[in-house]
């Protein structure tokens, strides 16, 4: 029975945790096997408002709105572990010297959650800086031939690779979605096998 409450349906590559409401950024914001990419715009300290309560703490703004990964970029509360890596990747912790850097953020399932002393989901910053490799371009819509735009929340080399997974080519979204459809109706169009009569033995007839 569905709750009376109005509730949106998720779909296709949505998933749960990433329409939390929460001003900062938390492990359910990160894609599974994405180690997003982003570059400093500022540091802050203050009182935020945790599940816990408030507490003091250190924030990284950042310049990306959106990244590969990472649906709406938010500002990263700052723990020891990080801090001390942010030290070791370019010698300080000063404003100074961090705006404008760029960090590789990654999930670390071992992370000791504070509440109740069990294991659970962090953000982690890579200790090196990061390694930005030259890819290759995006192809064009196998069906239209136009450029594969963003779509979904989901820039166009991940559109790229997913329809070329379930599809066998790359397209853009509105091929895509033309496809699922044709496929769909074909599915329709396709008469079910006739249930098989058995025996009173047991046996096909």
């Amino acid at each position: 029975m569905m709750p009376k409450d109005k509730l949106r349906q998720l779909t296709g590559e949505e998933r749960l945790g990433q329409m939390r409401d929460s001003e900062y950024l938390g492990a359910e914001d990160i894609d599974d096997g994405v180690e997003p990419i982003l570059t400093i715009s500022g540091l802050w300290n203050g009182m935020v408002t945790l599940q816990r309560g408030r507490e003091n703490k250190d924030v990284l703004t950042f310049s990306e709105e959106r990244v590969p990964g990472i649906m709406q970029v938010r500002p990263l509360i700052i723990n020891s572990t990080n801090r001390k890596t942010l030290r070791k990747l370019y010698g300080d912790a000063k404003a100074s010297t961090l705006v404008g850097k760029q960090i590789q953020l990654y999930i670390d399932h071992r992370v000791r959650d504070p509440q109740d002393g069990g294991l659970t989901d962090g953000i982690r910053i890579r200790p090196h800086k990061p390694r930005i490799q030259q890819q290759a371009p995006v192809p064009p819509c196998a069906d239209c031939g136009q450029e594969i735009a963003p779509a979904m929340g989901k820039d166009a080399r991940w559109l790229a690779g997913y329809t070329a997974k379930h599809y066998g080519v790359s397209l853009c979204a509105a091929c895509a979605q033309k496809r699922k459809e044709q496929q769909a109706a074909e599915a329709e169009e396709t008469p079910a096998p006739a249930a098989e009569e058995t025996s009173e033995e047991g046996g096909i007839l």
